[in-house]
């Protein structure tokens, strides 16, 4: 579990931003030029992308068990055009769900610093599933629960992975699935300027992918 906290003043998606984010990340990407929109439901014509597996380091578990492997909290604060140090970030481990297919599951949830109570700033729900299949099922289903509280919604397309964007009362959510993972991300108006929302939270998942692989084989937690 990791935790980093700092007091910050709130500030919008600028050339600061990108300049913290070579520094720490060594670039950011341009997640518009990569993102493609599609028909307004989840088509699944494509084969889903793994991500990028091959780079995960050796682990017992499908999902990392600490989210500062998938953004640590001062990588957030840049993509986030923060203040530096001004994210702390918490770790929740979640349970299987058989019913589903699901093997695994991990919450991240990323706050400004000296907020207590209320919503995550950012929150990141992470699951591993048994089958693609049983992934993009779930991706389904989450979809039509979303849009039942959604303003407007968008089919996404990250590379060959399938997401879907919906805008709603006070939030985005952004519902990814992506070989046996699934990302569900939640971002709280008020972050990080409007017209920023869709490019910073596509370009967060294309950073996260990396992170989420299969283990050994045989193994899971």
């Amino acid at each position: 579990m990791t935790a980093v906290s700092v007091g910050f003043p709130r500030v919008g998606w600028v050339a600061v931003a990108a300049a913290a984010c070579v520094a720490a990340l060594g670039g950011c990407a341009g997640p518009a030029d990569d993102v493609q929109l599609r028909q307004p439901v989840p088509t699944f014509s494509a084969p889903p992308n793994p991500g990028l597996a091959g780079q995960v380091k050796p682990r017992a578990t499908l999902m990392p068990t600490d989210c500062a492997e998938v953004v640590p909290a001062q990588a957030m604060s840049a993509l986030l055009g923060q203040p530096m140090d001004s994210m702390q970030v918490h770790t929740v481990l979640g349970v299987a769900a058989p019913a589903v297919g699901r093997l695994e599951r991990v919450a991240c949830q990323y706050q400004r610093a000296g907020v207590k109570g209320g919503p995550a700033s950012l929150e990141l729900n992470l699951a591993a599933y048994a089958t693609s299949a049983a992934s993009d099922a779930q991706l389904v289903t989450n979809s039509v629960a979303e849009k039942s509280d959604a303003l407007s919604s968008e089919d996404v397309s990250i590379g060959s992975a399938h997401a879907m964007l919906f805008r709603e009362r006070g939030k985005s959510v952004l519902l990814v699935s992506s070989g046996r993972s699934t990302i569900t991300m939640t971002l709280q108006d008020g972050v990080i300027a409007p017209e920023q929302t869709r490019p910073v939270m596509v370009d967060l998942v294309q950073r996260v992918l990396p992170s989420l692989g299969p283990g050994p084989p045989g193994s899971s937690r």
